[in-house]
């Protein structure tokens, strides 16, 4: 079982897990993880020293990113049991296309779901140092702009002591701008924390410095061969700043074993989308998010099966009382593998217990329940559960011992599977019995399922459909 523990301050500590992760979006750095804390919460553990994450955004279900480590196959299989013990779908954030192909294969019923907004712009770094080449001149004459009118400008390599006059630019700088949205206030104090503890985050920083003053600064880290920009600010009045700045920025820390730069997202903001175009990256780097679904979600209401004798739909309020004598029949369901005792303890069954008990099963994803009729009237239940990630799905069955011995049961359930084929299009069909249930083994091999295995008390079948 998965037991997650809050990232907070100590982030610092999945700095290595990080470095190894094949999907180097700044997201997986320590910089971005520790500024945005509180609005993108994380949740981390590990499983055979792999790293597990998952986020929780207000709004939005928790998404797990694409696990980091030496067991990846035994932390997705955790993964994916944790939302199916919780019935909730499986959710992926921050996936790039490569691993979102291998997502997809994986998983039968996957949908991607990709924003521009929070692309990654990615970059050579030796095209930032230089700016050389005609698609870069814009920026290598604001450059030459501003070392004529600033020549004796500096750039320097940041340590701790210059923190508080980092702090007192931006707080001048953002004063300047009037901001006035939430967001912005809140990526303002993110901003201003962060610095405050970016050489506990053992992050690398560096300022622009005119006739002794602050007007620009930068901060980021290396991971990888990556070195990512988490801050950049300027103080426009200084024509050329920016493209200075990036530049000087490059020089100083994408250095040996450093081949790109990642200038993290525009957010949607047009302006910015523009000026990151400008230097020409060599990917804007989509982030995918993939919703994994069970097969039930395929299960378009409502249901009406019709075989030579019988009707199968779902389960009305018209038939609780039918369906309440299917539960209450304790010779009946002495097989069946769930007795309502254990749920209800000392309180008195109901019909209406028992019908809202299967449409509560049926709404939060667990199983869905089918009435099997004759003429109406309801004979028997056929039901579909344990549904997986994988395309797999669990085939059930109980009648009244009045309808047994007719061929009601070997009718429905072929319906029943046929109508699974066509619409859900599930890789495994799976069904069970208990070892002393005979009549139940026989129908399940009328189905054409085979042993696959047993255990003490039941024999497991299945038959392959991919």
């Amino acid at each position: 079982m998965l037991k997650f523990k809050r990232l907070n301050d100590e982030v610092l500590k999945l700095k290595d897990y990080f470095e190894k992760s094949p999907i180097q979006f700044c997201d997986l750095s320590v910089g971005v993880r520790y500024m945005w804390k509180d609005a993108f919460m994380i949740d981390y553990c590990f499983v055979d020293d792999t790293l597990i994450l998952r986020e929780s955004v207000e709004g939005e279900e928790d998404a797990f990113y694409f696990p980091i480590g030496n067991n990846v196959e035994k932390a997705l299989t955790e993964i994916e049991n944790y939302c199916l013990k919780r019935f909730i779908p499986l959710r992926f954030c921050c996936i790039d296309n490569t691993t979102t192909a291998f997502l997809c294969s994986r998983y039968i019923n996957a949908t991607v779901y990709n924003e521009r907004d929070w692309s990654d712009y990615i970059y050579l770094a030796e095209n930032f140092k230089t700016y050389s080449g005609k698609k870069l001149s814009g920026q290598r004459n604001h450059v030459n702009k501003f070392r004529r009118t600033y020549p004796d400008y500096t750039f320097r390599i940041v340590t701790c002591q210059d923190i508080p006059k980092m702090k007192e630019f931006l707080e001048e700088l953002n004063g300047n701008l009037a901001t006035t949205e939430w967001t912005e206030q809140k990526e303002e104090e993110s901003i201003l924390d962060y610095i405050e503890n970016m050489f506990n985050l053992e992050q690398l920083g560096g300022v622009i410095e005119v006739d002794g003053k602050i007007v620009a600064l930068s901060i980021g880290e290396r991971v990888g061969d990556t070195l990512i920009v988490h801050v950049e600010k300027g103080n426009k009045h200084y024509d050329g700043i920016y493209p200075t700045l990036a530049q000087e920025f490059a020089r100083a820390f994408a250095t040996e074993g450093i081949k790109y730069i990642n200038r993290e997202e525009d957010c949607g903001d047009n302006g910015l989308r523009i000026s990151k175009l400008q230097y020409h990256p060599i990917e804007v780097k989509e982030k995918n998010l993939i919703v994994v679904k069970t097969l039930l979600e395929k299960i378009n209401s409502p249901v009406l099966i019709k075989t030579e004798r019988l009707t199968i739909t779902e389960i009305f309020e018209s038939d609780k009382d039918d369906y309440a004598r299917l539960y209450l029949d304790d010779e009946l369901n002495k097989y069946w593998g769930y007795d309502y005792r254990e749920d209800l303890g000392d309180k008195q069954p109901t019909p209406d217990y028992f019908y809202c008990f299967q449409k509560e099963l049926k709404d939060k994803g667990e199983e869905f329940s089918f009435a099997v009729r004759e003429n109406g009237k309801m004979i028997g239940e056929l039901v579909l559960h344990n549904f997986d990630f994988y395309g797999g799905v669990e085939m059930g069955f109980r009648f009244f011992d009045s309808c047994q011995g007719k061929g009601y049961a070997t009718e429905s359930a072929l319906a029943l599977k046929q109508y699974v084929i066509d619409n859900l299009h599930p890789t495994v069909l799976k069904s069970r019995c208990d070892k002393r249930n005979n009549p139940s083994h026989r129908l399940i091999e009328r189905l054409g399922l085979t042993h696959s295995h047993e255990s003490q008390t039941h024999y497991f079948f299945s038959i392959n459909l991919k």
